[in-house]
C-alpha cells in the first residue's frame, strides 16, 4: 500500500507542476465559495482517468485514502455532481495549455511521428455486439490524431474529430501549432500525410526533415509535383522510416492503458475525456521512465510556495 500511495503522491506532484506552468487560477470566479480549488478538482478529474474510475469509484477511493486527501488539502470530499459540473464548464483551451505544459518537464524531442486512431464511443462488449449483430454495422468512433515523441511515447499534441475527414486536414494546423513549442529533427508519417503542404510546414515551420512515405514510388522524380516532395524523394531512407511504426506502438500503449472507448455521451465531454487521458498518459510515462529529479524540484517548489 505504501508503494501505491507514494506513486499517487507523485501523480499529484506532476499535476501541481503542470497547473503552475499553465498559470491556471485557483478560482474562476470571485463569487466562488472557495471550498475546492481548480487545482483540486482538475487533479481529481485527471486521477479519475489515471485509475480508470467512475465518479462514484473515484470518491470512494478518495474517502478511503486519508493520506492522499490530506496531501491534496481536501477538507471534505466533494459530491460527484460538483466534479461533473466542473467538467462540463472546463474550457478545452485550458486542457491544451496543460498538454503543452509538458514542454518544461521533458527533453526537447528529436524524433516525432503523427498518426491517427479511432476511439469507440460506446461501451458494449464485443461478445454482446457479436450476438446482436452490431459488428455488421458501422460503430460510432472519435477520430483522434496524436503527435508522439518516439523515444518515451509521450503525446505532444492531440486533436479529435467526430466526422470523417482526411488525415491532412487535421495534420496541417497541428504541425503549425506544434512548431511554436518544439523544433524536432525528424517528422515521421505514413502515406496518408503525403501532401506538399505537410512537407512545406515540416521544413519551414518545424525545421524538421519529413520522412513521409510518398505514394506511387514507381513514378520518377521529374513527373512528381511539389518542390519539397521532389527534394525528399531521392534521399528517402526506408530503413529509418520504419521508426514510424513506433507511433502505432504509442497508439497501442495509450489504448491498452486507458481503454479504447469513452463513456461520455456529448461530443465536447468526449473530447475533454480524451485530453484528460492524454495528460494522465504523459504523467504515467514520466513515472515509468523515472523522472525523479523533476519530482524533487517540484516538491521543493511546493514547500517554498
Amino acid at each position: 500500500m505504501k508503494i501505491i500511495l507514494n506513486k499517487l503522491k507523485k501523480v499529484a506532484d506532476f499535476c501541481f507542476e503542470l497547473f503552475r506552468i499553465a498559470e491556471l487560477p485557483l478560482q474562476y470566479s470571485k463569487f466562488s465559495n472557495r471550498i475546492y480549488s481548480n487545482y483540486q478538482k482538475l487533479f481529481l478529474l485527471v486521477y479519475k482517468q489515471y485509475r480508470k474510475f467512475t465518479y462514484e469509484e473515484l470518491l470512494t477511493d478518495i474517502a478511503d485514502n486519508t493520506t492522499l486527501r490530506e496531501y491534496l488539502g481536501l477538507i471534505k470530499i466533494p459530491d460527484y455532481t460538483t466534479l461533473i459540473k466542473f467538467n462540463k464548464k472546463l474550457p478545452l483551451a485550458i486542457l491544451e495549455k496543460l498538454v503543452f505544459a509538458f514542454e518544461e518537464l521533458i527533453s526537447p524531442p528529436k524524433k516525432i511521428a503523427i498518426d491517427s486512431t479511432g476511439i469507440s464511443l460506446d461501451n458494449a462488449s464485443p461478445h454482446y455486439c457479436k450476438r446482436t449483430g452490431i459488428t455488421l454495422k458501422k460503430r460510432a468512433f472519435m477520430k483522434t490524431t496524436f503527435i508522439f515523441e518516439l523515444h518515451d511515447f509521450l503525446i505532444l499534441l492531440c486533436k479529435q474529430r467526430k466526422r470523417q475527414r482526411h488525415d491532412v486536414v487535421d495534420a496541417k494546423p497541428m504541425l503549425r501549432k506544434l512548431g511554436k513549442h518544439y523544433q524536432p529533427e525528424i517528422l515521421y508519417a505514413d502515406r496518408a500525410y503525403d501532401d506538399e503542404k505537410i512537407f512545406k510546414i515540416a521544413f519551414e515551420e518545424l525545421n524538421a526533415y519529413p520522412l513521409i512515405l510518398q505514394k506511387r514510388l514507381d513514378v520518377p522524380k521529374h513527373r512528381r509535383k511539389g518542390f519539397y516532395r521532389k527534394k525528399t524523394f531521392e534521399m528517402f531512407d526506408y530503413g529509418e522510416y520504419l521508426q514510424r511504426n513506433r507511433a502505432e506502438s504509442g497508439n497501442g500503449i495509450f489504448k491498452k492503458r486507458f481503454n479504447s472507448n469513452v463513456k461520455s455521451r456529448k461530443d465536447r465531454h468526449q473530447k475533454i475525456e480524451i485530453i484528460l487521458r492524454v495528460i494522465a498518459h504523459n504523467i504515467d510515462r514520466l513515472l515509468r521512465i523515472g523522472k525523479e529529479i523533476i519530482l524533487i524540484n517540484i516538491r521543493i517548489w511546493r514547500v517554498s510556495y
